[in-house]
């Protein structure tokens, strides 16, 4: 997944890693092309500046996010929720706090600035926070210095003057209000889902579903992800669910995620999945013949070299006629590539004969034989090998130069298999031996 960012008049394109959720940020975690380190920064899911990270600093809230919150890897849709064909402008820390107070409260605005103190002093940080208490304070808007009060000592657990405000009589029996900011050290899953439901928060509900699901299914979770999932186009879907399971591959034991996970997951990762050893669940017969029909002879010849055994499981309870039919697929591509005795040596595992074995055995006994090679043609167009085919042909035309049938017959065959002017230098040929014969 990607994104880009413009700094002044240059726009770069990143690629982006993960997203982590704490509090009420959204950090978009990405690289260039250099290796370099960006954050996409992000409150309450509205956009606020982009930077650049040479070395993290440890005690910076960005640490503490990548420590304490909740993360996926990319590609996600929540990632895409974000950034899904946008661009980002960077712009100097200075300027982003000038157009923050004309937006939002002074409390948002100090939070905000908690999201930067890789680049803002934390002592200029909390001057803010006890600035701002100390205006509500003087207003008599107490439960406005309570939240700031509580806020700060969030941010900083061990800040004196944050402890001494609150235990004093003045703010005992004030409640907070933002509960999920208080819910990530210690992390508090419940609470947070709590916060996520009611507020309809869709977001962050694919989030804490998808980290949960991580850990270990549970159709709780699976139910409160798949509703997160479903407003998005199919693309976004299977390459959510197969990042899932590339970090968790134990996912695929479980039912409901191999059926939405092999729904959307294109012709080769859906081969690719089935033929793990681990793979336990029924094959649908029609869907199977699709994607082994639709992928690149290469990932048939993977299934001839490498998966073998698994191949045989996986439609072991076909029937016969469409157990053939798949089978035939991997040896017409092998077939290409493979000696003959390889492929009848493989051939030698299933326990049910196929009928097309005959015609192999008949390319082991004719492929030495010159006076065969019109025969052995035949067979490997049976067989969808026109390169073969037509290499027979050719042998065969310098044995027999005036036979017009096989001048034909190869003719069609170098059309059939794109090779145009090859073909159209054989039509001159038998022209040329007609008018001359």
């Amino acid at each position: 997944m990607k994104c880009r960012i413009q700094i002044q008049q240059k726009q770069a394109t990143l690629d982006v890693k993960r997203l982590i959720l704490f509090r009420n940020c959204q950090l978009v975690e990405a690289h260039g092309r250099s290796g370099q380190t960006y954050y996409l920064v992000f409150h309450k899911k509205r956009y606020i500046n982009t930077v650049k990270v040479n070395q993290l600093n440890p005690d910076s809230f960005i640490a503490k996010a990548i420590k304490l919150g909740l993360i996926v890897t990319s590609p996600h849709h929540a990632i895409d929720t974000l950034v899904n064909q946008q661009t980002f402008s960077c712009i100097p820390l200075k300027k982003m706090l000038q157009s923050m107070s004309k937006k939002l409260d002074q409390l948002d605005q100090i939070i905000i600035i908690t999201y930067f103190d890789q680049f803002i002093s934390q002592e200029k940080i909390i001057n803010l926070f006890i600035e701002c208490f100390r205006q509500h304070r003087r207003d008599g808007q107490l439960q406005h210095a309570f939240q700031v009060l509580s806020t700060l000592k969030n941010y900083q657990p061990d800040n004196q003057f944050a402890h001494d405000m609150l235990v004093s009589l003045t703010f005992q029996g004030y409640q907070v209000h933002e509960r999920e900011m208080f819910a990530f050290n210690p992390l508090d899953l419940d609470t947070l889902e709590s916060v996520y439901q009611s507020d309809s928060r869709i977001l962050e509900r694919s989030i804490l579903a998808t980290v949960q699901l991580l850990k270990k299914f549970s159709n709780h979770y699976w139910q409160l992800f798949l509703s997160t999932l479903d407003p998005f186009p199919p693309s976004i879907r299977a390459a959510t669910l197969y990042e899932m399971y590339l970090q968790q591959p134990k996912l695929i034991n479980h039912q409901p995620f191999s059926d939405q996970l092999l729904m959307y997951v294109d012709s080769k990762r859906y081969l690719k999945i089935l033929l793990e050893k681990d793979f336990s669940h029924q094959v649908n017969i029609k869907t199977f013949m699709s994607h082994l029909t639709q992928v690149e002879q290469n990932t048939h010849l993977t299934i001839f070299t490498k998966h073998q055994d698994q191949f045989i499981k996986r439609i072991d309870s076909f029937p016969c006629e469409e157990k053939e039919v798949v089978t035939r697929m991997v040896v017409e591509s092998a077939l290409k590539y493979k000696p003959i005795e390889d492929i009848l040596s493989w051939l030698d595992k299933f326990d049910t004969p196929f009928y097309f074995t005959k015609h192999l055995e008949l390319i082991k006994e004719l492929k030495e034989n010159p006076d065969s090679q019109a025969q052995l043609a035949d067979i490997y167009q049976y067989f969808n090998h026109f390169a073969g085919a037509i290499d027979c042909l050719k042998w065969e035309i310098e044995l027999h130069p005036n036979n017009e049938t096989l001048y034909k017959k190869l003719i069609s065959l170098l059309k059939q298999n794109g090779q145009v002017e090859e073909a159209e230098a054989y039509q001159q040929q038998i022209i040329h031996q007609i008018k001359y014969s």
